[in-house]
This record gives C-alpha cells, sequence and structure tokens, in this order.
C-alpha cells in the first residue's frame, strides 16, 4: 500500500504543479460566464447620450440621411435598421447607435474587448475548437486523476476513513441532489 500511496502521491503532485494555469484559466471564467446575466464578461460597454435635431417619424429613406448627416459620425456605418416608428438605429464598428426620432435623444454604446477576461472565456468555452479541444480534453483527464489520486494521500481520521471521507461524501452529495431536486 506504501507504493501504491507513493504513486498517488507522485502522480498528484506533477499533475496538480502541471495544471494550474489551466485551472486558473477554468476558474476564472467560470466565474465570470456563470454571471452573464448580471454583465458581459468578454465586453465593456461605455454609454453616451447626447440630442440632436430629431427629424420625425417619416419614411424611412427620407429619416435615414437625414439621422446619419446629424450624427456626424467619425466612424464608418456597417447598417441601419427601422427599429419602431419612432426609433432609428446605426450599427458601427464596436458600438450602436439608438435615435428617438421624436424626441432627437441619441444613446450611443461602445463595446470593447475586456482585456485577458475575453481571453480566458475564449478558452473556456473553446470558440477556437482545434487543438484547444485537446488542450481542455486532456485537462479533464487530468481533472478526474487528481481527485482519484489526492484521496489516498491522506491517512487515519483526516484521510477516508475519517474527516476526508466526510467532505468527499458531501462533495458527491452535492451535484447529486442538485440534479434530483433542484432541477424541477
Amino acid at each position: 500500500m506504501a507504493s501504491f500511496r507513493r504513486i498517488c502521491r507522485t502522480f498528484h503532485r506533477e499533475l496538480g504543479f502541471f495544471v494550474v494555469g489551466l485551472t486558473l484559466v477554468y476558474a476564472i471564467s467560470g466565474i465570470a460566464v456563470n454571471h452573464v446575466k448580471d454583465w458581459d464578461p468578454n465586453h465593456s460597454r461605455r454609454v453616451d447620450t447626447w440630442r440632436i435635431d430629431a427629424p420625425g417619424p417619416g419614411p424611412t429613406a427620407e429619416v435615414e440621411p437625414m439621422v446619419l448627416d446629424r450624427l456626424d459620425l467619425d466612424v464608418p456605418v456597417k447598417s441601419t435598421w427601422r427599429a419602431a416608428p419612432d426609433r432609428f438605429q446605426v450599427f458601427v464598428e464596436n458600438g450602436e447607435i439608438d435615435v428617438d426620432l421624436v424626441t432627437g435623444e441619441v444613446v450611443r454604446s461602445r463595446f470593447s474587448r475586456r482585456p485577458l477576461l475575453h481571453d480566458l472565456n475564449f478558452m473556456h468555452l473553446n470558440t477556437g475548437k482545434g487543438i484547444w479541444t485537446v488542450i481542455a480534453d486532456a485537462f479533464a483527464v487530468v481533472l478526474v486523476i487528481l481527485p482519484l489520486t489526492g484521496v489516498f494521500l491522506v491517512r487515519g481520521r483526516r484521510g477516508l476513513s475519517g474527516r476526508g471521507g466526510l467532505l468527499m461524501l458531501l462533495g458527491i452529495l452535492l451535484p447529486l441532489f442538485y440534479a434530483v431536486y433542484m432541477r424541477f
């Protein structure tokens, strides 16, 4: 049993050190993407408001050139859309502009990538596919090996036959409880 424990300790230690970076990627990104209802983890948003002379809710063919002229944009327009009779939207690189045709109120939303967090989410969600899928699968295999080797590292009342076993049981029951009772 001592040699088995020594093998487990070696695997647990070496693989544990190896996956520190990947664990941080998935943990930090996991917290961010768990809260997408509260905020955009990939982009920051800046909102500016001002007023222009309201062109009124006329035909789109007449309203569009007036709105674009009065906005006097410093970026190229990607597209426009008549969202409602009194609302006109202009889409530009990294943002959108919403114009109230009756009041002349303009709301411009600018989006920019969150520096590091966008990249972590890209990896976590496997957006790029390809080689990252292989890396992510290998990481998942290591995450299976770590707890299986870790449970044999501590003996006695702090190990499987004591507090460690109780904590392990609670850690197993938590997702089972959620799967059975909380999803309904």
